[in-house]
């Protein structure tokens, strides 16, 4: 049986649908970029002073202090929308779910947003202050010039590198619950998927010693394993009910 709002749609209404999503997915997000950035000199002091302790800011091109600007109110604004986004993605799924199903992704997507959250605050409150202080400093006695935008572009791949990390078991579970995944099939790919995340790293974060790639890999890796060992669970419980659900349906 199909879900009860399912329906047979062209090609065309499908695309339609999706760019509706993305509208309304896309307006609220541009309007809090908006507001975002009319403060972003203020944002990216008091970020600035808290990271790097006051060091001096420096720019090699006219553009760069805008861009950085962009940069950070584009990042902060994600975070402050995310759970709308996130919203419009499941109304678009949600004419091909049953109810449990739906009831399922309602329980759980809020779990998402915090588990990036944690994530996210995980990074700016541990990790970036461990990596500058272990980093940036004067080596000889020569002082580090800190480019703002590079500066503040690598803080913001290393936080949503860590949140979206804090994101695989919630993925996973969905996955597993949808039947797109299995515990094993994770098994199987683990290697391929920390291969791929760590040149993936190495490509996003251009950090020479390898300290940035590690912190990443060693996210996912934790979080990976935590999927496999929730898959599981879940999968085990979801048995067990079948079988009880059989035995009842065989005593009726």
């Amino acid at each position: 049986m199909r879900p009860p709002e399912d329906r047979d749609m062209e090609l065309r209404e499908h695309i339609s649908e999706m760019r509706d999503r993305a509208i309304k997915a896309l307006i609220p997000y541009l309007i809090v970029l908006g507001a975002l950035f009319y403060k972003s000199e203020y944002i990216i002091t008091f970020l600035w002073n808290d990271l790097f302790q006051g060091k001096s800011m420096v720019v090699y091109y006219p553009l760069e202090y805008l861009i950085s600007r962009l940069l950070i109110s584009a990042f902060l604004a994600f975070i402050a929308t995310y759970p709308w986004i996130i919203y419009q993605i499941y109304l678009f799924m949600k004419p091909g779910l049953y109810e449990h199903e739906r009831s399922f992704l309602r329980l759980v997507f809020p779990f998402s947003y915090i588990s990036f959250v944690v994530g996210a605050l995980l990074s700016y409150f541990v990790i970036l202050p461990v990596l500058y202080s272990t980093f940036v400093v004067e080596y000889f006695g020569a002082e580090p010039y800190l480019s703002v935008k590079e500066s503040l572009l690598n803080s913001i791949k290393l936080t949503l590198s860590i949140g979206l990390a804090f994101q695989i078991p919630t993925v996973t579970l969905v996955a597993v619950k949808l039947r797109l995944a299995s515990s094993k099939w994770l098994r199987e790919k683990r290697i391929l998927v920390y291969l791929a995340v760590f040149i993936l790293a190495t490509n996003i974060t251009f950090d020479i010693t390898g300290f940035s790639q590690m912190i990443i890999l060693t996210a996912v890796v934790v979080m990976y394993e935590l999927s496999i060992l929730i898959a599981k669970v879940f999968e085990s419980g979801e048995n067990e009910k079948g079988i009880a659900d059989g035995e009842r349906s065989d005593a009726a």
